[in-house]
C-alpha cells in the first residue's frame, strides 16, 4: 500500500461509504464465519483508507463501522463523515451508540432517522466497502440502486452470499481481499478525478 504523499491529497474528494454489521458476533456466526476476521479486515480497511488519502462515511455506532472509524482516526485520516441517526424503533434508540462516538468524526450528520441513513450513506459514497453482512447492511446495498447504482466492493470472503435478485439491480463487485478493493477503489477514484 501506498504511503499518504502529497499527491494523494486529491482523493480527498473521493468518499468511501464503509459498512457492514453492528452485531458482528451474531451474523458472522449465522453465515458460520469466524467474527474476528470481520473485525480485522474492518481495521484494516480504516488504516489504509487514511493512508491512502480518502473521505470515508460511515455510522459511527458499533461493529464494522466503529472498529473502521477507531483505525482511520488511528492512522491519521483527514475527513471522516459520521451519519449518527434519531429516531427508529425503541430498540434503535435504546441501543445506538453514535452519539458516543461522534467524537471520532471531523463532520457529523444527525438531521435523519434510521431508516433514512441507509439513503444518505449511499448518496453521500462515491463508492461503499461491505465488510460483512446484516440487515442494515443488506439495506444501504439495495438502496445503490436509487442513489446513482453506486459501485460495491463485497469481501466475499466475509458474506454468505447476496441473492441474485439483488446482484441484478446492484453494481456489485466482489473481491477476494481488501487489497483488491482498494485497488478498484483506486481505479474508480482516478476515473472520477
Amino acid at each position: 500500500m501506498e504511503p499518504l504523499l502529497p499527491g494523494n491529497s486529491d482523493k480527498l474528494s473521493f468518499c468511501v461509504g464503509v459498512i457492514g454489521p453492528t452485531d458482528v458476533e451474531a451474523t458472522s456466526r449465522a453465515a458460520g464465519l469466524d467474527p474476528m476476521l470481520c473485525l480485522r479486515a474492518a481495521e484494516e480497511a480504516g488504516s489504509e483508507l487514511a493512508r491512502q488519502g480518502y473521505s470515508v462515511v460511515l455510522v459511527p455506532d458499533r461493529g464494522v463501522a466503529l472498529v473502521a472509524a477507531q483505525a482511520y482516526r488511528r492512522a491519521a485520516g483527514r475527513r471522516l463523515v459520521g451519519i449518527v441517526p434519531r429516531g427508529g424503533t425503541s430498540t434503535q434508540q435504546a441501543t445506538s451508540c453514535c452519539d458516543d462516538h461522534r467524537h471520532l468524526c471531523d463532520e457529523v450528520i444527525d438531521d435523519l432517522t434510521w431508516t433514512g441513513q441507509h439513503e444518505r450513506i449511499c448518496q453521500l459514497s462515491d463508492v461503499m466497502l461491505c465488510i460483512g453482512l446484516s440487515c442494515g447492511t443488506m439495506a444501504e446495498i439495495s438502496w445503490t440502486k436509487w442513489t446513482g447504482r453506486r459501485p460495491v466492493f463485497v469481501l466475499k470472503s466475509l458474506v454468505s452470499g447476496l441473492p441474485p435478485e439483488v446482484l441484478a439491480e446492484t453494481d456489485i463487485h466482489w473481491v477476494d481481499d481488501l487489497d483488491q478493493a482498494l485497488r478498484g477503489i483506486e481505479d474508480l477514484a482516478g476515473q472520477a478525478g
